[in-house]
């Protein structure tokens, strides 16, 4: 508390001597920012959360920043991207996009490469976050654009980050590129102690399969079928890679109580994603290969083999079977399906609940003269 107290007290006297812009005034703040990151809680003002305090001092710090650096420099290319984090986290996705962009123009985007010599970690990571961002808010056509400029720096950077290293997890530290401050896995590549990306293995191969991701939904969702496919196949291949290695690590569990693995999360939703795409091009002996064992790994813990998520694969499978003219399989899912609904809490009126029950009545009809299902309405596959 004394150290911020006189801090402030410099910074006020510095403002007045010398002006807001100044040199001297910029590091006194971004000093007093540093103590904010690490002691936030126990020294933030009264009525303000540490997070407030930092978003506060890092805007201010831009303009005597950019009067001593300039517009281009990885330094404020640094301080926009603190900015959007902080945004972020307050879910406030479209200041944190204006932040996200202004530190790519910083740090020389879309030419990074040539002005800082290399791939910077931070612009890598900050196309991920803005991919994620721009999901999140359905901008599809921008998470294209944004996702494939991440993935083309992620592929740039796989040699020079690994060195041919092997795939490996660690499920202490599994998270996103945008979340990975504090993690304990050892880092292949770091930037300046400012910086807050570490890039170890398992957040480079989360960072390309959350691109892989947001690109095959962007697709889907505006019917670019084929190129859905292929974004969707590859991040399936990638979810079963960091599967494997994960049970490999983790012997130990196994329980049907413990909630799944976050790969094993990865994985279901890769396959429901996929089978999505293909039902939706009506190949549905293919789909099926997606959808069955999609069933098998939400079914194998407890805490999801009751959920909606569950629900939705039995009524993705009930439509399959029924498109195939296999009855009995079809009515077992649906009524599954139905059972999950009410237990859920869905409204017997439900849009998705009408649906299924249309579907189990021509199922069970079982006539020759069986009438076409109508064309698959989407089933939610976020968990």
């Amino acid at each position: 508390d004394e150290a911020v107290s006189v801090i402030r007290q410099a910074i006020r006297n510095l403002q007045n001597a010398m002006g807001k812009n100044h040199p001297q005034v910029c590091k006194a703040l971004l000093l007093l920012a540093s103590i904010y990151e690490r002691h936030g809680l126990n020294v933030s003002p009264e009525g303000l959360d540490k997070d407030e305090t930092l978003l506060e001092i890092y805007v201010d710090a831009l303009d005597p920043l950019k009067s001593s650096l300039g517009e281009l420099h990885t330094e404020i290319g640094l301080v926009y991207t603190k900015i959007g984090h902080l945004y972020g986290k307050k879910k406030y996705f479209d200041l944190s996009l204006l932040a996200y962009k202004a530190a790519l123009k910083a740090y020389g985007e879309p030419t990074s490469t040539i002005l800082l010599g290399g791939i910077h970690p931070e612009v890598l990571s900050v196309w991920v976050c803005v991919t994620e961002h721009l999901h999140s808010m359905g901008k599809w056509d921008e998470v294209i654009v944004a996702g494939e400029r991440a993935l083309f720096f992620l592929r740039l950077a796989k040699k020079s980050l690994f060195r041919d290293a092997k795939l490996y997890t660690n499920h202490s530290s599994v998270s996103s590129m945008s979340d990975t401050a504090g993690m304990t896995t050892t880092p292949i590549v770091k930037t300046s102690k400012k910086s807050r990306i570490q890039i170890t293995s398992i957040t480079y191969y989360n960072a390309v399969y959350s691109m892989l991701s947001s690109l095959a939904q962007a697709h889907l969702t505006l019917k670019n079928y084929h190129l859905a496919r292929d974004a969707s196949e590859e991040s399936l291949h990638l979810a079963w890679e960091i599967a494997l290695s994960s049970q490999h690590d983790d012997r130990s569990k196994g329980s049907s109580h413990e909630p799944l693995d976050h790969a094993i999360l990865q994985l279901i939703r890769a396959l429901k994603r996929l089978g999505k795409v293909i039902l939706l091009q009506k190949h549905h002996n293919d789909a099926l290969e997606c959808f069955l064992p999609c069933l098998e790994l939400l079914r194998s813990s407890r805490t999801t083999e009751s959920t909606l998520d569950t629900a939705s694969v039995l009524g993705s499978l009930g439509f399959l079977y029924l498109k195939l003219k296999r009855f009995n399989e079809s009515s077992n899912f649906l009524r599954e399906c139905l059972r999950l609904y009410r237990k859920n809490g869905v409204d017997a009126n439900d849009r998705e609940t009408n649906k299924i029950k249309a579907w189990l009545e021509m199922a069970e009809s079982r006539e020759e003269d069986f009438e076409e299902p109508p064309t698959f309405l989407e089933i939610p596959i976020v968990i």
